[in-house]
């Protein structure tokens, strides 16, 4: 059996049995590495060197002993093998390990080890439900995703099922953000609201050169002069550049007039 060993870390492990070299039976306890002629470290990297952890005899088991590994022993990852011979004394001995680095070692082997599929905790970037189902765990990935990481045409309509982002999909504040992106803001200022004077003589033709007065009513209040401003545009279309003040509630509506031209009205919502 191969033995799993935790790149330079110090562990016991049991070698044996130890026999004699004449009959191949009778137990062997007066093994000492220093009295052996062979007491060796053979490495991946094909290198050997001398077993330099301590080595004591198994009591109550003759021919075993317990060898505490050094951590130089076991310093390269791969295969390992622990020798030890003595052609007077004993048949050789070896034990086969193979030694993983110490991340792999600890996912399988260390206390309450969750084994390689590692489940949402700081440092694995394995998400891995009680069911078994893996996937990415967002929370702890670190830095950010650059636009240049998102290749041109990369997201499209064909990427996402039918109803993949709904409304609970989203959480308050980024249907908030949505709404402030898109929409007129409560108590702040917008420019270039634009809108249309008819003519009152054919109630179709833009009536240009207008000074205009405009008014507004707050939340179903009192019509009450604009603190912005209004400009022409062209063609009987016209621009309200509207205070903050002009746009302090949750419904504006506002009036426009000026000399032989129909009135206009315009009623905006605003989002908080």
């Amino acid at each position: 059996m191969t033995l799993f060993l935790k790149q330079s870390t110090s562990i016991d492990i049991r070698v044996g049995p130890f026999v004699d070299a004449t009959d191949a039976v009778t137990p062997e306890t007066g093994i000492t590495l220093g009295a052996a002629d062979q007491a060796e470290v053979l490495k991946a990297n094909g290198a050997a060197t001398a077993m330099a952890g301590t080595f004591a005899a198994v009591t109550g088991s003759d021919g075993w002993y317990d060898y505490t590994v050094a951590t130089g022993d076991v310093d390269t990852v791969g295969e390992v093998v622990f020798v030890v011979q003595d052609s007077s004394v004993c048949l050789p001995v070896f034990t086969r390990g193979y030694v993983v680095e110490e991340a792999v070692y600890d996912a399988m082997y260390a206390a309450a080890a969750i084994g390689p599929l590692q489940g949402t905790t700081a440092g694995n970037t394995l998400d891995v439900n009680a069911t078994g189902e893996a996937g990415l765990d967002l929370d702890n990935t670190s830095g950010t995703l650059a636009a240049a990481q998102i290749a041109t045409g990369a997201i499209t309509a064909a990427k996402f099922a039918a109803d993949a982002i709904d409304a609970a999909a989203l959480a308050t504040d980024a249907v908030n953000e949505i709404a402030r992106a898109i929409g007129i803001q409560k108590n702040t200022a917008k420019n270039d609201i634009e809108f249309l004077m008819i003519d009152s003589t054919d109630d179709i033709s833009g009536k240009t050169g207008l000074t205009l007065t405009a008014t507004r009513s707050i939340d179903a209040a009192a019509f009450g002069a604009i603190t912005g401003s209004t400009a022409e545009v062209a063609n009987g279309i016209y621009q309200l550049d509207a205070s903050a003040a002009d746009l302090n509630g949750d419904i504006i509506t506002f009036r426009f007039t000026g000399t032989g031209a129909n009135d206009t009205f315009l009623t905006l919502a605003t989002v908080a």
